[in-house]
């Protein structure tokens, strides 16, 4: 008889990955193992609990936390809890203590078949110190492990995550007997893609272009389907950003533990084909930021402070990053931009940093207007401008021809649908036959309108960004920085600038190239006959959209 002799046994099973349940950690390795110690030591099993895919550096596990619940209730149904090795409960040495703290009190016990300890200080040392070790081997194999994963994608094989939309993955390449992967495209799903970008764009034919929320609606009225699920904003709005879409698909941009995004510099682009030309991307992405709600949130739009929004406190690392807001002094006679999180949690979060509103505004303007809106250093910025007119085209031509390719596809489809009634295999009435044949006709349909409508508009003439346009920008946009009405000079500010820093010896001021690319191109196609559904930031008062005169 052993000191275990009828007590009521739990046997705890789990692996975090695919890779380690096909070696000897499996979990039906591990409940046969504990299936014999409990017999061996005449314990009863009263409950098998599986957890798959779950990693034991976070204790947020479904089937864990049932049973650590279960274990620790005033019925108590078990007395031990039987795992093969303490890392499979914890590879966190923090958690490891806290829960054992927790079941020692509810007088459970947690026992391990292939590590025994006694019951002495001594074990308790080891035990301790055997957590810590899983916790640092844990470490050590998730960063050997990523390390391998990003050299596999510097190489520009894909590591198995899901294909965005539109592609799919095939063999190309065998090492040690292992599938090497890369994309393809999926044109079929390509297609999808596409007409989400043009629906951005340029809308349906004979209507404006779709917001993100309308372009869901959109697809969903029609039966497109994300891998046979809806279409939302989310996913959406996630496709219209993927720079997969121009050929560079990026591969650890967040952590996977803890889902935080990693900065750009530690991102790795795997090569893969594009779908969408590189400019009309980049004029997407310039929209999407102008569009974006929180750009324009109410206190924004309706404040007096230029900055807001954008003044940020500390400039390379000397303040706490946090937005700056309206303050005074002396009763209201001095005005300031200052640190907001000092303002609400007081020094101890930030030693705060404050510098007088008219100031920092008239040092912003006065930058703009000196060193950016300079017709020399515009030209320098935007000189891949000025030689994208023909790019744009040769992108419309190459759209044209997927589109071409894709009719025909559609159209074999329709035909082995047609050979398949013939042959027998289906019949007319068949409710499979149906469904096809009406997706395959809705799609070939649209297909064949985005070719004609793109061919109108390769046959007129393409606007172009000259720089005679960028010189009259330049002069239009140093009059508008000083407009008397505050509300439209944050418009003009925030189509030029992201950010402003505010150090203690330096202010930093931050803006994207391409934001200033979609404003030269808002500026081209002010003439233009489409009027597009925001352009605010070049209307006011003197455009084709005249104000009465007073």
């Amino acid at each position: 008889m052993t000191k275990f002799d009828g007590a009521r046994a739990c046997i705890y099973a789990r692996v975090s990955t695919i890779r380690q349940a096909k070696q000897e950690l499996s979990i039906s390795d591990q409940i046969e193992r504990a299936q014999q110690w409990c017999g061996q030591h005449g314990a009863q099993v009263v409950e098998t609990i599986i957890e798959p895919g779950a990693s034991a550096m976070d204790d947020q596990r479904p089937q864990f936390q049932q049973m650590i619940s279960r274990a620790t209730d005033d019925d108590r149904p078990f007395d031990i809890i039987v795992v093969h090795s303490l890392s499979r409960l914890f590879r966190n040495a923090m958690h490891f203590l806290q829960y054992r703290a927790m079941l020692k009190r509810a007088k459970v016990q947690i026992i391990s078949i292939t590590q025994a300890f006694g019951d002495d200080p001594a074990a308790e040392l080891a035990i301790g110190m055997l957590a810590l070790f899983d916790e640092y081997h844990s470490m050590e194999n998730a960063k050997h492990v990523q390390r391998a994963m990003i050299k596999n994608a510097k190489l520009g094989f894909w590591n198995g995550q899901t294909p965005p939309l539109g592609y799919r993955t095939y063999e190309a390449a065998k090492k040690d007997g292992k599938a090497k992967r890369k994309l393809e495209i999926d044109e079929q799903e390509a297609f999808v893609v596409r007409k989400i970008f043009e629906l951005y764009t340029d809308g349906p034919p004979g209507s404006g272009p779709l917001g993100i929320t309308r372009i869901a609606a959109w697809l969903n009225e029609r039966g497109y389907k994300y891998r046979a699920r809806k279409f939302h904003v989310s996913n959406v709005q996630a496709l219209l950003r993927n720079s997969a879409y121009i050929g560079a698909a990026m591969y650890n941009k967040r952590n996977s533990r803890t889902g935080e995004r990693r900065p750009q510099q530690d991102w790795v682009p795997i090569p893969v084909p594009p779908i969408i030309a590189e400019d009309t991307f980049h004029s997407v992405q310039a929209k999407l930021v102008t569009q974006r709600p929180t750009n324009t949130a109410a206190r924004v739009t309706t404040t007096n402070n230029l900055l807001i929004g954008i003044a940020k406190c500390g400039c390379r690392g000397d303040g706490c990053g946090g937005g700056m807001t309206a303050a005074t002094g002396k009763g209201g006679a001095y005005k300031y931009y200052a640190c907001s999180n000092r303002a609400r949690s007081g020094p101890s979060v930030c030693r705060g940093r404050r510098i007088g509103r008219d100031k920092l505004d008239e040092t912003v303007i006065e930058h703009l207007q000196t060193n950016l809106l300079a017709p020399d250093r515009l030209r320098d910025l935007l000189s891949a401008w000025l030689d994208h007119t023909e790019k744009a085209l040769d992108g419309r031509r190459e759209q044209l021809r997927q589109l071409r390719s894709t009719q025909t596809f559609l159209e074999a489809g329709i035909d082995r649908l047609f050979d398949l009634v013939a042959e027998g295999h289906l019949t007319a009435a068949d409710e499979r036959f149906s469904k096809k044949y009406h997706s395959q006709c809705g799609q070939l349909e649209q297909v064949k309108e985005d070719i004609r409508l793109l061919e109108h508009q390769l046959a007129k003439s393409e606007r172009r960004i000259t720089p005679s346009l960028i010189d009259a920008f330049a002069e239009l946009m140093k009059k508008r920085l000083h407009d008397d009405d505050v509300t439209l000079r944050q418009f003009y500010v925030r189509a030029l600038v992201d950010r402003v820093e505010v150090g203690k010896d330096e202010i930093r001021i931050v803006g994207a190239t391409k934001a200033l690319e979609h404003a030269v191109a808002g500026a081209a196609s002010a003439s233009a006959s489409k009027v597009r559904n925001i352009e605010r930031d070049w209307r006011a008062r003197l455009d084709s959209n005249q104000r009465p005169q007073d």
